[in-house]
């Protein structure tokens, strides 16, 4: 499961780099959708998140 976390994290992170690299505002807001759902399911592949 921590890979599959690991690799979603990482996918958040490159769509958020590409999101700062670029002036388009519609491509800006659907790299940031992208890196919040990646984000989301990471968190939710981690079966110890919520469980404190």
């Amino acid at each position: 499961m921590e890979d599959e976390k690991t690799r979603l994290l990482a996918e958040a992170q490159r769509c958020r780099r590409l999101a700062a690299s670029i002036t388009d505002p519609e491509v800006i807001q659907r790299l940031t959708a992208l890196a919040e759902e990646y984000e989301r399911r990471a968190n939710a592949s981690d079966p110890r998140d919520g469980k404190d």
